[in-house]
Formats: structure tokens, C-alpha cells, sequence
């Protein structure tokens, strides 16, 4: 049976189920899997992206209009 399958055949169990503690425990297991981003990030990409504000603090970034901009001019072309 391929993950499709599985998730398919859950849902179904979820959706016939009248049991409270089911969903309580399901909601529990989803949940616990939620994780922030940053802690799924690389060391090197951390280190980016710590530099990155670090050169924004400085005033040495691109304001986001700009780049819309030259993005949207390199997509006409």
C-alpha cells in the first residue's frame, strides 16, 4: 500500500469514527509534528540567513519593490 493509499484509508477511519479519544490522539500525533522552520534549516543556511539581517540592520539590502521590479523586467524578456 503506497502513502496515498494510507492517507486515504485514514481519512476514511477518521471521518467514520464517533470516537472522542480517537481524534483527541490523532490531533495530539498531528500536532506534536508541527515544527518551526528555522529549527529544519541547515547550519549553513541558518548562517545566511543570519547574515542576511545583519546586512539589512546595515542598511545594505534591496527593498523588495526593487527586486519585484528587475524580477518582473527579467520576465518579460
Amino acid at each position: 500500500m503506497n502513502i496515498s493509499e494510507q492517507k486515504l484509508q485514514l481519512t476514511k477511519a477518521i471521518l467514520n469514527s464517533e470516537s472522542p479519544a480517537l481524534i483527541t490522539h490523532i490531533k495530539a500525533i498531528v500536532d506534536s509534528y508541527k515544527t518551526d522552520l528555522w529549527d529544519e534549516l541547515s547550519d549553513y543556511q541558518k548562517l545566511c540567513v543570519s547574515q542576511a539581517k545583519a546586512q539589512l540592520k546595515k542598511g545594505q539590502g534591496i527593498p523588495h519593490k526593487e527586486v519585484m521590479k528587475n524580477y518582473k523586467k527579467g520576465l518579460s524578456k
